[in-house]
């Protein structure tokens, strides 16, 4: 029989061997017993310190890995609702559809979103952030600095850019019947965008008076909104020649006041 020596009891106190069962208590002390070193023992007893280290690793590790799947899973469901509203419309959307375009069962999509409403509202939040990234970009410091030619055709391929490459986005702004969160991006957004253009105009063309501002910005959102609606729904050879007439028109507008 094996003794309780002071260096078994230092040894399981300190935590260098994880000691998880009667057994294992028994084997540590036993090669102990035999004169083995403490390391040895540990390694005879299989619970040594790396081991618990990797366990608290894995432990730690699994919220984190749940947490990345699920967000990877919201941006799938995500892409699939933008495929579907853009396909068939924001009525004609369903969960079951959503779900379907994402590969994942209903149950699963229900687990992150209640109802289509709030995919769309998650949809839009999306948007938003986009297009703030967008507008940060064209309406910088730095791209004031170009000429006028440059800096507002950089703005105008920016916006259209998101526009082509997001169609869901003026389905959701166009719901007949929009909740609150809806009704306040449909409003926010033109806002935000006129701000962005008088911001830079004051940067370029520091003589406008602000009302001068406000009023070219307002004609300049206005005009690029309505065009914007015929370019979504013209073909790639007419959507073409309406990009240049845009440009041409807000070129021939802007460039007295900002040129």
């Amino acid at each position: 029989m094996f003794s309780w020596t002071k260096l078994s009891c230092y040894a399981i106190l300190d935590k260098r061997v994880f000691i998880r069962s009667r057994q294992q208590l028994y084997e540590f002390l036993l090669a102990l017993s035999r004169g083995l070193p403490e390391r040895q023992a540990q390694l005879s007893a299989v619970w040594n310190e790396d081991l618990v280290h990797s366990m608290d690793q894995r432990k730690h590790a699994q919220p984190v890995q749940r947490r990345a799947r699920g967000i990877q899973r919201i941006a799938s469901i995500l892409d699939a609702a933008e495929t579907v509203f853009a396909e068939v419309g924001y009525d004609e959307a369903n969960t079951n559809r959503i779900a379907a375009q994402s590969g994942i069962s209903p149950g699963s999509l229900y687990q992150f979103f209640s109802n289509k409403e709030e995919i769309a509202q998650a949809l839009a939040a999306r948007y938003t952030e986009e297009l703030q990234r967008v507008y940060g970009s064209v309406f910088s410091d730095e791209a004031a600095s170009l000429p006028f030619s440059p800096w507002l055709d950089q703005i105008i391929d920016a916006l259209l850019a998101f526009h082509f490459a997001h169609p869901a986005f003026h389905i959701l702004l166009s719901i007949p019947a929009p909740s609150v969160q809806f009704a306040s991006l449909v409003d926010a957004l033109p806002k935000e965008l006129q701000t962005r253009f008088e911001l830079g105009f004051r940067v370029r063309a520091p003589h406008l008076s602000p009302t001068q501002r406000r009023l070219s910005a307002t004609m300049t959102v206005q005009f690029f909104k309505a065009v914007l609606r015929q370019l979504l729904q013209a073909e790639e050879a007419d959507r073409r020649l309406l990009v240049r007439e845009l440009k041409t028109a807000l070129h021939r507008y802007l460039e007295p006041l900002l040129g």
